[in-house]
């Protein structure tokens, strides 16, 4: 039996989670450094919004949409965040 067949979603689970371990690991530079954290806030939101989007065309190959739903507007949600805190960031200076 052929490994793809058995998981043909690997390799973007597998992205899924380095992508979690770097979110985890910019969590602790957040809580490490004192100063000048607003990059990496911005760069979380927009990783985990990245990540639930991976999350929600994964699941709605599956065919499991109320899943995919849950995840696309968790997506959405990270991603107005991110949007809000780069423009405070970038705009209103």
């Amino acid at each position: 039996m052929k490994r793809g067949l058995r998981e043909p979603f690997f390799i973007t689970r597998v992205i899924n989670l380095i992508l979690g371990v770097v979110i985890l690991a910019l969590m602790l530079v957040v809580l490490i450094k004192k100063n000048d954290t607003e990059i990496f806030k911005i760069i979380i939101f927009a990783l985990a919004a990245i990540e639930n989007f991976i999350g929600a065309t994964i699941s709605f190959s599956e065919k499991k949409r109320v899943r995919g739903n849950v995840y696309a507007i968790v997506c959405a949600v990270f991603l107005i965040v991110a949007l809000i805190l780069a423009m405070r960031y970038f705009v209103f200076v």
